[in-house]
């Protein structure tokens, strides 16, 4: 059965990559509507055959906030989060610039808006939240991991305040915008096995998935912090640590 999944896996990423890539392209370059079937689409096939099932809880009743420019904001647990995230929305990314090299899976980034950073370089990450700031006030939903890699989910990692600059960028830019709404999101897995190290290889870690018991991964929406005109980005990068950890520390 874990090879059966693992051809389904494999199926999944040939028949997106030969025939959803060029179908999503001209989705985009045509400006078509329907530009996040596809995206969902791959996302619940592929979870479907890792055996991920996802779990939303919403700390409070959606509000108002959901109408202004959204910045998603989540712990880093897994590769996993990004489809499972992206189960609910279509949602721009931000990551690394070395996953743009990555064969396949750098396509599959790219047609799903994802936004590109050298975390080494100051010139790079300004631009990239100058790119961020454009994409949410495009009404583009943009989903930012600071702690800037993955961990095991026992304990948060340091949130980097950098591109918590990006809201800043979108008001400066539009005026006519109140605040932009900071999102704090907490994922939450079922088992340990389904949390990836950066630094581990990739398809081992998929041929894990495939052989152990199903995961549930739980997301767990915040209250929205605003963030307006007088809002500092290191105060708000605070605060969405705290509301995350103690979304975490809530019992399962």
């Amino acid at each position: 059965m874990p090879y059966l999944r693992a051809f389904g896996v494999f199926l999944t990423l040939i028949f997106f990559f030969v025939v959803g890539t060029p179908l999503q392209w001209l989705v985009l370059k045509l400006s078509l509507p329907g530009r996040h079937i596809l995206p969902l689409l791959f996302n619940r096939l592929l979870l479907g055959f890792l055996r991920i099932r996802v779990a939303v809880q919403r700390e409070t009743p959606a509000s108002d906030a959901v109408k202004l420019p959204q910045l998603l904001v989540s712990n880093h647990v897994s590769w996993t989060d990004i489809p499972a995230l992206g189960t609910l929305h279509s949602i721009s990314f931000l990551a690394k610039r070395e996953v743009g090299t990555w064969p396949i899976i750098a396509t599959f980034a790219e047609l799903q808006g994802t936004i590109f950073v050298d975390r080494l370089s100051r010139k790079s990450i300004k631009d990239a939240n100058a790119t961020m700031a454009r994409r949410m006030l495009d009404g583009a939903w943009v989903a930012l991991f600071p702690e800037g890699t993955t961990n095991d989910g026992s304990a948060l990692g340091h949130f980097h305040s950098s591109h918590f600059a990006a809201p800043r960028e979108l008001l400066q830019e539009a005026p006519d915008v109140a605040a932009v709404s900071i999102q704090p999101i907490a994922i939450r897995y079922s088992s340990a096995h389904a949390a990836w190290l950066g630094d581990d290889l990739l398809l081992p870690h998929v041929m894990t998935l495939l052989k152990r018991a199903p995961v549930t991964c739980t997301i767990l929406l915040g209250a929205p912090i605003l963030f307006d005109r007088s809002s500092d980005r290191k105060a708000i990068a605070q605060q969405c640590t705290d509301k995350i950890a103690a979304l975490l520390a809530m019992e399962p």
